[in-house]
């Protein structure tokens, strides 16, 4: 029941501190963290000289914890660098021989198809003894840049060193990596030159058989691919 006062009902009572109707209550600050309740000291040992010393640590211990969060990113950055291949940004020999020996253990294991397509950039040495290793240099990025953006992502792009490149086509039977291959060749053949020279690949492609290793099947990829170059 509303009491009624001289003037009329009286108006509810706000709690104290509220803010007025429809304005936002003002946001208190944030009590600063105090060093006792951290430390669980008790408050009649806290000397002035404990209490500057527990204050000095806690900072130490967040400047400790904001390095070793650098020193980890740093070290996440230094292992892709050891994986990249410096040139192209694609993966480097010895991190595309490790996914190879991944891929070829899901194959003897489950039993799923994948393929090797071992690529060589034809007339690097004409290329860098004509117009000079800068120009071979800007080959090199030019096809890695086109093969890896027509590739899938499921795909493992490196470069072998030199003029040489190679994918693992996952999932992928022998006669479907051997026309993506087909298909690649032309694209990089058929595209604008990035100087006054033409760029073209050839590959060869082997399916990932069980009893492969990954040095005996970019061998005979190798192989293959050198097949396809007497063939022009």
């Amino acid at each position: 029941m509303k009491v009624k006062g001289p003037g009329g009902p009286t108006p509810p009572q706000r709690p104290e501190g509220a803010a007025p109707s429809g304005r936002a209550a003002p946001s208190r600050a944030a009590a600063p963290v105090d060093v006792v309740a951290i430390a669980g000291i008790p408050e009649s040992e806290m000397t002035p000289r404990v209490r500057a010393a527990l204050t000095s640590l806690m900072v130490e211990v967040s400047t400790l914890r904001r390095e070793l969060s650098a020193a980890k990113e740093q070290l996440v950055e230094l292992e892709e660098l050891a994986r990249t291949d410096p040139l192209t940004g694609v993966l480097n020999r010895r991190a595309f021989v490790e996914e190879l020996n991944r891929a070829l253990a899901v194959v003897q294991r489950y039993g799923h198809p994948a393929s090797l397509a071992f690529i060589d950039l034809d007339d690097l040495k004409k290329i860098n003894d004509r117009f000079g290793h800068a120009a071979g240099d800007a080959a090199l990025i030019h096809a890695a840049e086109l093969i890896g953006a027509n590739i899938r992502a499921t795909d493992i792009f490196g470069r072998l060193g030199g003029d040489e490149f190679a994918i693992i086509l996952t999932n992928t039977p022998k006669e479907a990596a051997a026309a993506k291959a087909g298909a690649l060749v032309a694209l990089v053949r058929e595209s604008a030159s990035p100087g006054e020279y033409g760029v073209a690949i050839t590959a060869g492609v082997v399916e990932i058989s069980p009893d492969l290793t990954a040095e005996s099947a970019l061998i005979a990829a190798d192989r293959i691919m050198y097949e396809e170059k007497r063939r022009r």
